[in-house]
Protein backbone atom coordinates (compact mmCIF):
# COMPACT_ATOMS: atom_id res chain seq x y z
CA UNK A 1 0.00 0.00 0.00
CA UNK A 2 1.53 3.33 -1.00
CA UNK A 3 2.13 5.79 1.78
CA UNK A 4 3.44 9.32 1.90
CA UNK A 5 6.56 9.28 3.98
CA UNK A 6 7.28 12.97 4.48
CA UNK A 7 8.70 12.90 8.00
CA UNK A 8 12.06 11.57 6.93
CA UNK A 9 14.58 14.40 7.06
CA UNK A 10 16.11 13.65 3.69
CA UNK A 11 19.20 15.39 2.41
CA UNK A 12 17.73 18.68 3.64
CA UNK A 13 15.47 18.77 0.57
CA UNK A 14 12.90 21.40 1.39
CA UNK A 15 11.21 21.31 -1.98
CA UNK A 16 10.16 17.68 -2.16
CA UNK A 17 6.75 17.66 -3.80
CA UNK A 18 6.23 13.90 -3.75
CA UNK A 19 7.87 11.06 -1.85
CA UNK A 20 5.58 8.07 -2.26
CA UNK A 21 6.80 4.69 -1.03
CA UNK A 22 5.24 1.28 -1.46
CA UNK A 23 6.40 -0.12 1.87
CA UNK A 24 7.03 -3.82 2.42
CA UNK A 25 8.51 -3.59 5.92
CA UNK A 26 9.80 -1.27 8.62
CA UNK A 27 11.94 -2.94 11.23
CA UNK A 28 13.06 -1.01 14.27
CA UNK A 29 16.09 -1.59 16.46
CA UNK A 30 16.87 -0.02 19.82
CA UNK A 31 19.85 2.31 19.98
CA UNK A 32 21.47 -0.14 22.38
CA UNK A 33 21.09 -3.03 19.89
CA UNK A 34 22.60 -0.94 17.10
CA UNK A 35 25.58 0.12 19.19
CA UNK A 36 26.21 -3.37 20.54
CA UNK A 37 26.36 -4.76 16.99
CA UNK A 38 28.43 -1.93 15.53
CA UNK A 39 31.05 -1.21 18.22
CA UNK A 40 33.25 -3.49 20.28
CA UNK A 41 32.81 -1.68 23.59
CA UNK A 42 29.85 -1.25 25.93
CA UNK A 43 27.87 1.93 25.15
CA UNK A 44 25.82 3.05 28.14
CA UNK A 45 25.63 6.60 26.72
CA UNK A 46 24.16 6.86 23.23
CA UNK A 47 23.39 10.17 21.55
CA UNK A 48 21.66 11.08 18.32
CA UNK A 49 23.97 13.10 16.09
CA UNK A 50 21.57 13.44 13.15
CA UNK A 51 18.75 11.64 11.39
CA UNK A 52 21.35 9.25 9.99
CA UNK A 53 23.95 8.96 12.73
CA UNK A 54 24.37 7.82 16.34
CA UNK A 55 27.21 8.38 18.78
CA UNK A 56 27.92 5.18 20.71
CA UNK A 57 30.22 6.39 23.51
CA UNK A 58 32.51 8.32 21.16
CA UNK A 59 32.17 6.14 18.08
CA UNK A 60 30.01 7.58 15.30
CA UNK A 61 27.76 5.03 13.61
CA UNK A 62 26.01 5.59 10.29
CA UNK A 63 22.65 3.86 10.71
CA UNK A 64 22.68 3.08 6.98
CA UNK A 65 25.74 0.89 7.52
CA UNK A 66 23.93 -0.94 10.32
CA UNK A 67 20.77 -1.54 8.29
CA UNK A 68 22.69 -2.60 5.19
CA UNK A 69 24.41 -5.32 7.25
CA UNK A 70 21.30 -6.25 9.22
CA UNK A 71 19.05 -6.38 6.14
CA UNK A 72 21.64 -7.86 3.75
CA UNK A 73 19.20 -10.53 2.53
CA UNK A 74 16.35 -8.04 1.96
CA UNK A 75 16.21 -7.12 -1.76
CA UNK A 76 13.78 -4.28 -0.97
CA UNK A 77 15.88 -2.42 1.62
CA UNK A 78 15.53 1.31 0.92
CA UNK A 79 16.99 3.43 3.69
CA UNK A 80 17.68 3.86 7.37
CA UNK A 81 16.91 6.67 9.77
CA UNK A 82 16.84 7.52 13.46
CA UNK A 83 13.45 7.96 15.10
CA UNK A 84 14.30 10.22 18.04
CA UNK A 85 10.83 9.98 19.60
CA UNK A 86 10.87 6.19 19.73
CA UNK A 87 14.63 6.07 20.36
CA UNK A 88 14.98 3.53 17.59
CA UNK A 89 16.74 3.02 14.28
CA UNK A 90 14.32 2.20 11.48
CA UNK A 91 15.30 0.02 8.51
CA UNK A 92 12.73 0.77 5.82
CA UNK A 93 12.03 -1.58 2.90
CA UNK A 94 9.77 -1.12 -0.09
CA UNK A 95 9.15 -2.15 -3.68
CA UNK A 96 8.65 1.26 -5.26
CA UNK A 97 9.57 4.90 -4.62
CA UNK A 98 8.28 7.89 -6.57
CA UNK A 99 10.22 11.05 -5.81
CA UNK A 100 9.69 14.57 -7.18
CA UNK A 101 11.75 17.57 -6.26
CA UNK A 102 11.42 21.24 -7.27
CA UNK A 103 14.73 22.93 -8.02
CA UNK A 104 14.20 26.42 -6.63
CA UNK A 105 17.22 27.01 -4.37
CA UNK A 106 20.50 27.96 -6.00
CA UNK A 107 22.30 25.22 -4.06
CA UNK A 108 19.84 22.58 -5.29
CA UNK A 109 19.69 23.60 -8.94
CA UNK A 110 22.46 21.09 -9.69
CA UNK A 111 19.85 18.34 -9.43
CA UNK A 112 17.94 19.80 -12.38
CA UNK A 113 20.94 21.02 -14.39
CA UNK A 114 22.88 17.74 -14.64
CA UNK A 115 21.77 14.54 -16.36
CA UNK A 116 18.57 13.42 -14.58
CA UNK A 117 19.87 9.85 -14.36
CA UNK A 118 22.89 11.10 -12.37
CA UNK A 119 20.67 13.18 -10.08
CA UNK A 120 18.31 10.26 -9.49
CA UNK A 121 21.35 8.06 -8.85
CA UNK A 122 22.38 10.38 -6.00
CA UNK A 123 18.87 10.24 -4.58
CA UNK A 124 18.73 6.46 -5.01
CA UNK A 125 21.78 6.13 -2.75
CA UNK A 126 19.93 8.00 0.00
CA UNK A 127 16.34 6.80 -0.47
CA UNK A 128 16.07 3.64 -2.54
CA UNK A 129 19.33 1.74 -2.09
CA UNK A 130 18.41 -1.62 -3.61
CA UNK A 131 15.87 -0.51 -6.17
CA UNK A 132 16.58 0.25 -9.80
CA UNK A 133 15.98 3.55 -11.55
CA UNK A 134 13.13 3.01 -14.01
CA UNK A 135 12.55 6.67 -14.91
CA UNK A 136 14.55 9.87 -14.54
CA UNK A 137 13.52 13.21 -16.04
CA UNK A 138 13.39 16.94 -15.51
CA UNK A 139 10.15 18.70 -16.36
CA UNK A 140 8.67 22.13 -15.71
CA UNK A 141 5.58 22.43 -13.55
CA UNK A 142 2.66 24.77 -14.25
CA UNK A 143 4.61 27.69 -12.70
CA UNK A 144 7.62 27.04 -14.93
CA UNK A 145 9.78 25.66 -12.10
CA UNK A 146 12.04 22.75 -13.01
CA UNK A 147 11.20 19.52 -11.23
CA UNK A 148 13.30 16.38 -10.97
CA UNK A 149 11.26 13.19 -11.33
CA UNK A 150 12.70 9.88 -10.13
CA UNK A 151 10.92 6.52 -10.15
CA UNK A 152 12.58 3.54 -8.50
CA UNK A 153 11.31 -0.02 -8.54
CA UNK A 154 12.38 -3.46 -7.42
CA UNK A 155 14.94 -5.07 -9.72
CA UNK A 156 12.77 -8.20 -9.84
CA UNK A 157 10.04 -6.27 -11.72
CA UNK A 158 12.32 -4.97 -14.47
Amino acid sequence: MPIFFLLYPLLSFSNVTLNEVTTTDKISYSFKAVCSKMVSHESPLIEVISANELDCMGKKIAVTDFCEKERSADPYYLRAYVDQNLKKVICHSGKKVIFKYQCVKLTDKKYCEQDPKLSCGEIKNKMAKRLGIVHASVTKNEKGIKELNCYFESQTFQ
